[in-house]
């Protein structure tokens, strides 16, 4: 019987003070946690019913943490002891958890993997891991039957010389419901691309440019693929074009869309008519529903043309703004 991961995802905010030191006047803090599970299939195709655990986490952790004063439910309120509070609750409805991830800032993650588990100890972990494929608070199973995927291109597009293994990030977005689930169908077609490592949390954004229409879902996808940047363009218009993307007009609605961000650490520039493609992505660093899904997956990324991690241009464009406006669904 196959086994399978399953992670589902949330954030808080909560007040305390800074290391538990209550002679510091309490400020609120914003925090994401991650929970994942492992193991065998059910006869349905499922590790565990997805709602049911969303229920759980909704009622029995953010409903306990959120607007909270983090100093009067742990004695050091620290991202650590957040995370083995959340694993041994999560424990006593749910067998299968394996770990927990808590980041207070986007670039600083702490790990927790259980008292029975080889690596019983608090990390940081690496930005990028063999877990987590799928979006917050879903499950994105990577071998759906092909009847619930979009159908294979009918048409071949031209074969274009492959490369190695390559970890290309990939930005994706809808605004036409059902929004969520378009992203989730686009991730799950990604993976006839490549490996699908890893998947942000799903994001909500305003339109920018033509506003009068409805606010954006957002996510980004780590993707190990061996199709060069150009091959990999292509194939990304054509499964936008599988998932039902029409032409409209510039910022306007879309159903998908897709755009490589990054590809390994490659500046690329090509002026083709067809397909256009520059890397990384022009306007990556002006865009907060690009970063802050960025940030939580690869913080510490240097950009190749900017010279500067992901959190740190995060960070700026905050500072920039004034305050965010993409919100974590």
């Amino acid at each position: 019987m196959r086994n399978v991961y399953l992670t589902q995802c949330g954030t808080f905010t909560a007040i305390h003070a800074h290391d538990g030191q209550l002679n510091e006047p309490p400020h609120p803090h914003q925090f994401t946690y991650q929970v994942t599970f492992y193991g065998p299939i059910n006869s349905e195709g499922f590790l565990i019913d997805f709602r049911e655990v969303q229920a759980f986490l909704q009622t029995h952790i953010r409903e306990k943490l959120h607007r909270k004063d983090l100093n009067t439910i742990f004695k050091k309120p620290t991202s650590e002891n957040i995370a083995l509070w959340i694993f041994k609750t999560v424990q006593k409805q749910f067998a299968q958890i394996i770990r927990v991830r808590v980041a207070e800032e986007p670039d600083r993650w702490v790990e927790y993997e259980g008292e029975n588990t080889p690596a019983a100890h608090f990390t940081t972990p690496e930005p990028v891991t063999e877990f987590i494929p799928c979006g917050p608070a879903q499950m994105i199973d990577l071998s759906l039957p092909k009847s619930e995927e979009p159908p294979a291109p009918e048409k071949q597009l031209p074969a274009v010389e492959s490369a190695p293994t390559i970890q290309a990030v990939i930005g994706l977005g809808s605004n036409i419901p059902p929004a969520k689930k378009n992203i989730d169908r686009a991730i799950t077609a990604l993976a006839r691309l490549g490996e699908v490592k890893q998947v942000s949390p799903y994001i909500s954004s305003k339109p920018e440019g033509f506003t009068n229409q409805p606010d954006f879902v957002n996510a980004v996808a780590i993707l190990n693929t061996n199709l060069s940047p150009i091959a990999l363009l292509r194939e990304l218009k054509a499964l936008e074009a599988k998932l039902g993307r029409v032409a409209t007009f510039p910022q306007g609605p879309r159903v998908i869309d897709l755009d490589i961000l990054f590809y390994d650490k490659q500046v690329l520039l090509q002026n083709d008519e067809k397909y256009p493609l520059q890397i990384p992505h022009p306007r990556l660093a002006e865009r907060e529903f690009v970063l802050k899904p960025l940030s939580y997956l690869l913080p510490d990324y240097v950009h190749p043309q900017l010279g500067k991690p992901i959190y740190q241009l995060y960070r700026e464009l905050m500072k920039k703004k004034g305050a965010p406006t993409c919100q974590i669904l």
